[in-house]
């Protein structure tokens, strides 16, 4: 079997790529919502509710999909499915990156984020 090495090498550099950014903070308006994206696991908070209840969840099973110089993760939190889109990790846009939660009813809302 001969083995591409173009492609091999194309696909460690992706990889090594993607995993060296380290963890990015993103924040909605009004800071409503903090998420920090690390590789394997997302970081969800609420700030403005931390003294009524415990909100910060750190959530594992986080699928992650490369697109370009960006990155879409999908989990779900608190039976809501959260779509988080960031469109070029290197230069952060806050018309171009965004927050989808949609509940198990099918209500959808979408935040923007500005994230750094």
């Amino acid at each position: 079997m001969k083995t591409n090495w173009k492609v091999l090498i194309g696909f460690i550099m992706l990889s090594v790529g993607f995993n060296s950014y380290g963890s990015i903070t993103c924040h909605t308006p009004r800071n409503s919502k903090v998420l920090v994206i690390d590789n394997q696991k997302v970081t969800i908070s609420q700030p403005l509710k931390i003294q009524a209840d415990r909100t910060v969840a750190s959530v594992q099973g986080v699928r992650t999909k490369i697109e370009g110089e960006g990155f879409t993760k999908v989990l779900f939190h608190n039976g809501a499915k959260h779509t988080i889109h960031v469109e070029n990790k290197g230069s952060f846009s806050y018309v171009d990156d965004y927050l989808i939660i949609k509940s198990a009813e099918g209500h959808e809302i979408t935040y923007p984020l500005e994230c750094q």
